[in-house]
């Protein structure tokens, strides 16, 4: 089930004032052993919350604007070019967006979902 398409004819999901999501691969268009997304946040967008995985490995590339990222007790502020590799049981998130919002993608893997969400310390749904 291969094909071409432009990113932003992904089929999407908006979470209103924050992002949306463009689905480039995943169960849905039959890739079968990862997921990749593009997100687009709004900007001047943050957050408390971060969140962890058991089993999945992830990647964020970062493709244009600024990205506040927390990663194992550190935020850290990053720019285009810049690659974030996450293991299983990092603490991490996005937590925040520059002036011009944040184009990026990720990909993980595996598919499965295994999140348990963090807010100050304390464990959300």
């Amino acid at each position: 089930m291969s094909k071409i398409f432009k990113a932003t004819d992904a089929s999407t999901y908006v979470n209103e004032g924050v992002y949306t999501m463009y689905r480039l691969a995943g169960k849905d268009v039959g890739a079968k052993n990862f997921t990749t997304v593009m997100y687009d946040y709004a900007p001047n967008w943050s957050t408390k919350r971060r969140h962890t995985h058991d089993a999945r490995e992830s990647i964020y590339i970062i493709l244009e604007g600024l990205a506040k990222v927390h990663l194992n007790g550190e935020d850290h502020e990053l720019g285009p070019g810049m690659v974030v590799y996450l293991s299983p049981g990092d603490m991490h998130g996005v937590i925040g967006s520059g002036p011009e919002g944040l184009k990026m993608i990720e990909v993980w893997a595996p598919q499965d979902p295994d999140v348990t969400y963090y807010e100050d310390g304390k464990v959300v749904e």
